[in-house]
């Protein structure tokens, strides 16, 4: 019978990790620093951010987003992780063009997609818009967030303010602009509960937002799996995109960015039905047994370990008490009050149906 870990256990993982994930930088950031450019369409730009954690370095900005220029002005597509995430935002667009920024879409719930409306809205002056899903999950997780991108940005998170949509939409909206259409469809639900496509039919080109990651491995939330599928195979099959802007990674065509996505939730679902057909007790031991080397080359906590040395990660660990210290001290605060997923299954709303036996 397998047994879960308990607090002793757990925790010293994610103590590795908030080492791993704890490079400090110390120049200003531009735009150039933090995103790469890339030309998709006549008036679209993908802004490709790095595919490890939020830093100092990135402000946030981990991610892929982007911006579309319309003739009456500029549409961009997620506000960044902080304000100074937001700030080289509109220096990257600036590099391209002086219209005015009208709209801000947050393409879903996640920090990186909205915590620099605040900058956009009292400085620039545009107006943000999300799905009504998208502001539903920012504000359910604004402290969650706030807090985790602080202890990930620090002090370049200074001044960033959590500010909500101006607008928000069900199913489908077209945003009200000149020379190009754009269309914003919430998926009902894929990496988030909020997730949405920024679609442009006339280049058929789909920001997508968290609904496709690319180069990066997925992090799947309990009962959100299906709902994944069912929004890449919408994204595939009903839109057929010529060019696909990933939520995370590089744009390019579907059939090379949508099955870093598609192809590893498929995998999780065919390989847990086989194992819990091969009489696998529960969903750990049904994990356990899917080959899952085919995706070994997406990026994850690992590559980063690799990057920064596993001499800097053994040094902040067992060779510097005080600073071993006080990443402890900061991951207790951290974890303070919330609930044990591995024990508190209410109060940490798990959803139990991963425990039961797939149908047969």
């Amino acid at each position: 019978m397998t047994t879960a870990p308990n607090r002793a256990t757990w925790r010293p993982l994610f103590l590795g990790a908030l080492v791993a994930f704890a490079p400090l930088w110390a120049k200003a950031q531009t735009a150039d620093s933090v995103f790469k450019t890339v030309k998709v369409g006549e008036r679209a730009y993908a802004l490709v951010g790095e595919l490890t954690q939020r830093s100092p370095s990135n402000l946030g900005n981990n991610m892929t987003g982007g911006f579309i220029v319309a003739d009456d002005g500029v549409v961009v597509i997620d506000s960044g992780g902080s304000k100074a995430g937001a700030e080289v935002i509109v220096q990257a667009v600036r590099a391209v063009t002086d219209k005015h920024i009208l709209w801000v879409v947050n393409s879903g719930g996640q920090d990186h997609r909205w915590l620099g409306n605040d900058h956009f809205q009292k400085v620039v002056g545009a107006r943000v818009i999300a799905s009504d899903a998208g502001k539903q999950d920012q504000k359910a997780r604004t402290f969650q967030q706030l807090d985790m991108a602080q202890r990930n940005v620090g002090e370049r998170f200074a001044g960033t303010v959590a500010a909500y949509p101006d607008e928000t939409f069900s199913r489908r909206y077209r945003l009200p602009v000149k020379g190009v259409q754009i269309d914003l469809i919430d998926v009902g639900g894929a990496h988030t509960p909020a997730d949405l496509i920024v679609w442009l039919p006339q280049e058929r080109i789909a920001f997508a937002g968290d609904v496709v990651f690319h180069e990066r491995l997925l992090g799947i939330q309990p009962g959100l799996g299906l709902k994944w599928i069912a929004a890449l195979k919408l994204l595939r099959d009903d839109l057929k995109p010529l060019i696909v802007v990933p939520g995370h990674g590089r744009p390019g065509p579907p059939e090379r960015v949508i099955p870093d996505s598609l192809g590893y939730l498929e995998m999780l679902r065919d390989g847990a039905k086989n194992a819990f057909k091969a009489g696998a007790f529960d969903p750990v031991e049904a994990a356990s047994a899917i080959d899952q080397s085919a995706f070994s080359d997406l990026e994850r906590t690992v590559h980063y370990v690799s990057r920064v040395g596993l001499d800097y990660v053994k040094k902040r660990i067992l060779e510097d008490a005080e600073g071993r210290k006080a990443l402890w001290e900061q991951l207790q605060f951290a974890l303070d009050g919330e609930p044990d997923p591995w024990f508190d299954f209410e109060e940490a709303a798990v959803d139990t149906r991963q425990f039961e036996a797939l149908p047969s």
